[in-house]
Parts: C-alpha cells; structure tokens; sequence
C-alpha cells in the first residue's frame, strides 16, 4: 500500500503527515492489515478484527487529529508499532487483538 492509498482510505489521515517518510514504511509494512481495517460506528460495543486493526493502527493518527496528541507522540506512536512488528512479526497481528 502506498501513502496515496493509505490516505485515500482513511481521509482521517491529516494532511501535515502524508510527506512524513515514517508513514511510507508504516503503509508498506501494514499493508495487508490496513487493508483488512475498518474505522468502527461510535456506538460499536464487539469490535470485529478489523475495528481493532483500525484501532491501533490509524486510531493514534485519528486522535492526533482531533488534537489530542502532539506531532511527537503519533510520530512515536507509528514508531513503536513498526518496532514492535519488527521485534515479533509472526505473532504482531495477533498482538493486535491480545485485548480480546
């Protein structure tokens, strides 16, 4: 997936980190679970695999966006999901939903 594609799939995405090179990584690396996550309604109570995908993956975008986290942190926040994939890439998705 490309940051074109990411972006276009989650217009949630601000703008001032579509040219961040972190988010060309993090498209690429996800792409088969950003492919697979959905954005769940407000008033979802079961989140399905594809609303936690979305959760942990674009929610730390989503909340930047409404102000709620610094640049620094999402930043961070991308970071230590590509560190934590990097560190377990058999069992990250399944991380995923340890919450479960």
């Amino acid at each position: 997936m490309t940051v074109s594609d990411l972006v276009t799939r989650f217009p949630e995405i601000p703008e001032d980190l579509h040219g961040e090179p972190i988010l060309t990584t993090f498209a690429d690396v996800f792409d088969s679970l950003l492919s697979q996550a959905s954005k769940p309604s407000a008033c979802t109570r079961d989140h399905t695999p594809e609303h936690q995908y979305y959760l942990k993956l674009v929610g730390p975008m989503d909340i930047y966006r409404y102000g709620l986290f610094t640049r620094e942190r999402v930043l961070d926040e991308i970071q230590k999901l590509l560190d934590a994939q990097d560190l377990t890439p058999d069992t990250f998705a399944e991380s995923l939903l340890a919450d479960r």
